[in-house]
Formats: structure tokens, C-alpha cells, sequence
């Protein structure tokens, strides 16, 4: 009589390997962010996944980052049928003595048709585009490398502004720690939003991006050319949208004079102090309709916007569209959805 298997053991049959494919010279963030993402979510929920690192020789793995990962597994020795692929970026020559000399490229030809999805972190993409998987797809990489993806394959349909691209049974996501987002989002897609939400928060994001918002945000590209005070004061209007924004307030906040200020913020970070305020509103709109099922009200007055009119009309200038249509072209929002932190 055959005996039936413990809790324990049903969990190991039924979890999902997922493998992170490293190698000497990999991006460090590359490797830890998806690896973290899948760690939580197994320790939230145990017996959903088996992590391997893995590398073309298996053993140690030296990042360029100068952090090594010992104990790697060796391709050739994983098992033979894997649930999810992750082949992280790196530097130019790095990669491409991973994809041709050490047999990446040719290794992914031959597992990728015996495994459920396969996934890029930033220049890995190149790796999938060496097997041939990217051929006719959308997809990303990092920002620097999108020409040169083309240039190589111009089989790809490249996406520029995107955080990540789901085609098929095929992932990319852009550079570095787009990885965190992408692996959440390979957890949505297994465990559904709740549980991605959660390992979230429990990795203290601020925000959960979408796939379709830019790989540099708005924030960042004001805070490049900024000084130290602007630079603080940028980031902290990104979280205090619902607070008063104007010029006077801002002024006031960093110890200015509002006609001193205005000229600063425009000459410093791009634009004027309202254009950046009623962007980042409508990006942070944009992500609600995305994510949420809430009423336009209530995504407005969480956005910072005085009324539901004010929040369209912005909504228009920079995306187009109305709010409503916004939220009816992006079919995986869901119901009951909050983002990170939302109370």
C-alpha cells in the first residue's frame, strides 16, 4: 500500500524552481533583487518555490560589484524541467563571454522549450535575443542598451519606456532594480496580487510600479542637475502629494523666497514648480486607475488633485486620454487592489 506523503513533502513536489542565471561580472542588484522577491514569497507562503543560483560552471560567482555568491549550480545540472528562467545583465564583456564562450546563449535554446516562462533583468535580454527568443516579441532592457538591442536584432520590437514586458511566455525587464518589479510581478502572475502586495511592503517599497511607466522617472531626471536642498525637497514632494504644493509653500519649506525659488526649480530641475507637481500628481493617478478599482474621487484626492475636473484635465494634458479611457485600455487592474503603504 503506497503511503501517502506528509505536508512537508507535498510542498516539495509541488513548488516551483525558479532559476537565476548568473555568471562572473553579473550586476549584483540584478541577481539579489529577484532573489529576494522569491525568498519572501517563499517564506510568506511555504513550499511555493525552490530558488537556485545558477552559473555556466556552477561554484562561485563573482559580481562586479566585487561580491561573489558561492555555491552556484552548475546549468548543466539543474533539473531538467524548470518552471521559470531569470537571466540577469551585466557589463558588455562580461555578458558576452557568458553568452558565446561559456554557452548561455545555447544552454537557454535548449531549455527554454521545456520550461513555463523565461525572463530577462536588464542586459540579460541580450542573452535571450542570442537563443532566438525575442524574435517577433515585445521587449526591454536597460535604458543605455535599447539601441543597440535594436542595431543586434532587429527582429525585437524594442519598448523604451516600460519597466517591464510580459509577451507570451517571455519577461524582460529593464535595468537593475526594474528586477524587483518584474519578479513581483512573475509572483502575481503565480500567487495573485494580495501576495505580491505583500512582499512589497515587507520589502518597504514605495510604490509598486506598473509596466508601462518610464525606466527614468520624472523625479529622478528633476533631481540629476539639482542642488542638495532641491534634490531633498523633490523627494519629498513625491510622497506628500496631498499636502500644499504651491510655490509659496515650497518656498517657504527650503527657506526661499517664492520669486527665487520658482527661477531655481525651473533652472535646476527642468521645468517649473507646477508642471513638476501636476506630473507627478498624474503619475500618481495613473498608477491608482492602474492598480485600483477606486472611484476617480477617491484616486484624486489620494493624487493630491482638489477635484475629480482638476485630476481630468491634467489627466489630458499629459497622457491625451481621459482618467476613464486611461483605466480602460490596461485590463489588469483588479478589484480590492491597494497600493504600497495605501490604508
Amino acid at each position: 500500500m503506497p503511503i501517502l506523503p506528509n505536508n512537508d513533502e507535498e510542498a516539495a513536489v509541488s513548488a516551483k524552481d525558479i532559476v537565476i542565471v548568473a555568471f562572473d561580472g553579473a550586476e549584483a542588484i540584478d541577481i539579489a533583487g529577484p532573489a529576494s522577491v522569491f525568498s519572501k514569497a517563499e517564506q510568506l507562503h511555504p513550499g511555493t518555490y525552490r530558488l537556485h543560483i545558477a552559473s555556466p560552471a556552477g561554484g562561485s560567482v563573482k559580481t562586479n560589484a566585487g561580491l561573489s555568491i558561492a555555491g552556484t549550480c552548475m546549468l548543466q545540472l539543474l533539473p531538467a524541467v524548470v518552471d521559470t528562467l531569470i537571466v540577469v545583465g551585466g557589463d558588455e564583456a562580461p555578458l558576452r563571454a557568458a553568452i558565446i564562450e561559456q554557452g548561455v546563449g545555447s544552454w537557454l535554446s535548449e531549455a527554454a522549450p521545456r520550461t513555463r516562462r523565461v525572463a530577462s533583468v536588464c542586459t540579460g535580454a541580450f542573452a535571450l535575443a542570442a537563443a532566438g527568443l525575442l524574435d517577433g516579441r515585445d521587449a526591454t532592457t536597460h535604458w543605455r542598451a535599447l539601441d543597440l538591442l535594436q542595431k543586434l536584432r532587429p527582429q525585437v520590437n524594442v519598448q523604451r519606456e516600460r519597466i517591464y514586458v510580459h509577451d507570451g511566455s517571455v519577461w524582460t525587464s529593464a535595468g537593475v532594480t526594474t528586477s524587483i518589479e518584474l519578479a513581483l510581478a512573475l509572483v502575481e502572475d503565480d500567487l495573485g496580487h494580495a501576495v505580491a502586495m505583500d512582499i512589497a511592503r515587507t520589502l518597504a517599497l514605495p510604490m509598486l510600479r506598473g509596466a508601462e511607466q518610464p525606466q527614468l522617472s520624472q523625479a529622478l531626471q528633476a533631481q540629476q542637475a539639482a542642488g542638495h536642498r532641491l534634490r531633498e525637497l523633490i523627494a519629498w514632494m513625491g510622497t506628500h502629494l496631498q499636502e500644499d504644493l504651491s510655490v509659496d509653500a515650497l518656498a517657504e519649506r527650503v527657506q526661499m523666497s517664492p520669486r527665487h525659488f520658482a527661477r531655481a526649480f525651473a533652472s535646476e530641475a527642468g521645468c517649473t514648480p507646477a508642471r513638476f507637481v501636476e506630473r507627478s500628481r498624474v503619475d500618481a493617478a495613473a498608477q491608482l486607475l492602474r492598480r485600483t478599482r477606486w472611484t476617480q474621487d477617491r484616486i484624486a484626492s489620494r493624487s493630491g488633485f482638489r477635484s475629480v475636473d482638476a485630476m481630468q484635465r491634467a489627466f489630458v494634458r499629459q497622457h491625451g486620454v481621459t482618467p476613464q479611457a486611461y483605466r480602460g485600455r490596461r485590463p489588469d487592474a483588479d478589484s480590492g487592489i491597494r497600493p504600497t503603504g495605501a490604508v
